[in-house]
């Protein structure tokens, strides 16, 4: 068997999108699925760091929602601190023996985001000892560049600089049953979400 990996690190991510010069991203709402597993002990220093808030949130509409209130009391309140809307699934440690194993089989590396490039230690790959059964090696995929369709301004959106419906592709020729870019692809991604609770 070979298995392709594509896992992220969200927090490099992070750092990268608000280092940027025309940052303009003033709060995050943290995956709650990838704290279930993780934990949110990794948000702390970059909430401090860049005077963001930081609120792990769900992907319901009320857990959306709450998690939006909650960012925006904080960025009227002057505070930048981590805080934990989706509490019913999702502890500040997260599952310390799921990460475990992720450790044993995995390793932090350097990993390309569409839309906006390679950014240093914001993905994993298998450990050497896994190293056989890497289908990008085994198959020579990792000399594949795929590059984005022209229309597609998900890496501008991932960095907060633009919103969904300021693409002109949005709706139109890029939708969930056929995305042009990674922030359409996922369900919880920025455009995927605008498309969906857009007003109909």
């Amino acid at each position: 068997f070979s298995i392709l990996v594509s896992h992220v690190l969200v927090p490099p991510a992070m750092e990268a999108i608000l280092s940027g010069e025309n940052c303009l991203v003033q709060g995050f709402l943290a995956a709650g699925h990838v704290c279930a597993v993780m934990g949110y002990n990794e948000y702390y220093p970059i909430a401090e760091k860049y005077k963001v808030p930081v609120v792990v949130t769900g992907f319901e509409p009320l857990d959306i929602l709450q998690g939006i209130y909650m960012t925006v009391k904080q960025l009227e309140e002057g505070r930048y601190e981590v805080e934990n809307q989706y509490s019913r699934a999702v502890d500040k440690e997260g599952n310390l023996t799921a990460q475990n194993i992720v450790s044993r089989v995995f390793k932090v590396g350097t990993r390309k985001w569409r839309g906006i490039g390679e950014i240093p230690d914001s993905g994993l790959v298998l450990q050497d000892a896994y190293i056989e059964y890497d289908a990008s090696l085994k198959f020579g995929l990792a000399e594949i560049v795929v590059e984005e369709p022209k229309e597609c301004i998900s890496g501008i959106i991932l960095q907060g600089l633009k919103k969904p419906h300021e693409c002109e592709a949005f709706g139109k020729i890029c939708t969930p049953e056929r995305p042009l870019g990674a922030t359409m692809v996922s369900s919880e991604g920025a455009c995927a979400a605008y498309y969906r609770y857009r007003k109909k």
